[in-house]
């Protein structure tokens, strides 16, 4: 059942050069981020919301369709339009650390370590680094969660020499750029991410909880001290359902 829709006509601002449907679309998410139409809830009908807004379906439909493609709802047959989970809204003009907040959201990420060993890496991770064939890395592969719900998948590689022990920190609950600072007096300078489309396998889809060949974004960091060294490579796969990336252009 949907929510309640026995409400007043709202007035839409008829002198704006705003179209209907765009303002609509805005009173619509506003009461999708103040939580009257809560996640994985049924919105108001078509037919309802033309009543309230006082215009025509097709007005209303139209800024259905502009909330479904921000991905704000999604249309369930036989059923209606339902508020999607919430999206984490990604900038990718900051370094970001899921393990202090995520995106947008204030809420710190958690950490599940699938698993965690020393190894010597393939040749296109340790080229990276630029260091001897022989040299040995820590190979870290964990997942992150936000409110529950897997966010993305981590293979990370650093170099033993850089953070001795590392295995013993409390990789699942800091992000591993404090514990660079923290424990190994070594201030992380800059990245460089590379940002890509790609869909899931079958292992990564297991541990993401979703559907084999998902579509998910691809990002690869190199991570730098403050002397230029790189001390980390990191390859995540993020989902493209939960988490969208932006950047502000000038």
């Amino acid at each position: 059942m949907s929510l309640s829709t026995d409400k007043p006509a709202v007035m839409l601002d008829k002198d704006s050069f705003i179209p209907y449907y765009v303002q609509i679309k805005h009173i619509l998410l506003d009461r999708i981020r103040n939580g009257e139409y809560p996640e994985n809830s049924l919105i108001p009908s078509e037919s309802a919301l033309a009543r309230e807004f006082s215009v025509t379906r097709m007005t209303v439909r139209k800024a259905l369709d502009e909330l479904k493609r921000d991905g704000m709802i999604k249309t369930v047959r036989g059923k209606g339009s339902i508020v999607s989970q919430e999206r984490i809204e990604q900038s990718l003009q900051r370094l970001y650390r899921f393990g202090r907040e995520v995106g947008n959201t204030g809420i710190a990420a958690e950490s599940q370590t699938v698993s965690k060993e020393v190894c010597i890496p393939p040749a296109e991770v340790r080229k990276k680094f630029h260091g001897s064939e022989h040299e040995k890395f820590y190979k870290i592969i964990r997942v992150r969660y936000w409110k529950g719900s897997p966010v993305s998948l981590e293979y990370i590689f650093i170099p033993c020499s850089v953070a001795p022990g590392l295995l013993s920190q409390p990789i699942d609950s800091m992000s591993l750029v404090d514990i660079f600072e923290k424990y190994y007096e070594t201030p992380v300078e800059k990245a460089t991410e590379y940002l890509s489309p790609r869909i899931t396998d079958a292992y990564q889809s297991e541990l993401l909880g979703i559907k084999q060949h998902s579509p998910v974004f691809q990002t690869e960091r190199v991570t730098r001290a403050g002397n230029g060294l790189v001390i980390e490579y990191r390859m995540s796969i993020v989902r493209g359902d939960r988490v969208r990336f932006s950047a502000e252009l000038y």
